[in-house]
């Protein structure tokens, strides 16, 4: 097996590990380590403003914040290296940075090595 046809194959094979991943955790735009949503939790019987009316039904939205990992297309990074440079891109580009490199390099060795002899 050719050279160029391990590292296409290598490729791909990241490519589509990279995808799956993403699509597995939830295919966000962003790399994202928590989690912040807004839940309907039900209205607390003790609380003083329930029972003047204050709440409009039996429950109420709370923002909480949960532990949990989406890769992203794109990185989040708060600096140069943070954890959340992680991302789709981040893992595609040098990879595919390489193949290409390398198939430039190989296409323009074999055209010296032609126009040589």
């Amino acid at each position: 097996m050719k050279v160029m046809s391990v590292l296409l194959l290598l490729g791909v094979v990241v490519t589509l590990a990279t995808l799956a991943t993403w699509m597995a955790t939830g295919m966000s735009p962003y790399t994202k380590f928590k989690i912040v949503e807004t839940i309907e939790v039900e209205v607390d019987p003790d609380d003083p403003f329930a029972g003047t009316g204050f709440f409009e039904g039996t429950t109420e939205e709370k923002t909480v914040e949960r532990d949990a990992f989406q890769l992203g297309i794109f990185p989040t990074a708060g600096g140069l290296i943070d954890k959340h440079m992680v991302s789709v891109a981040t893992i595609l580009f040098p990879v595919w940075s390489l193949i290409g490199i390398g198939a430039w390099r190989r296409r323009r060795a074999k055209k010296l090595e032609g126009g040589a002899g």
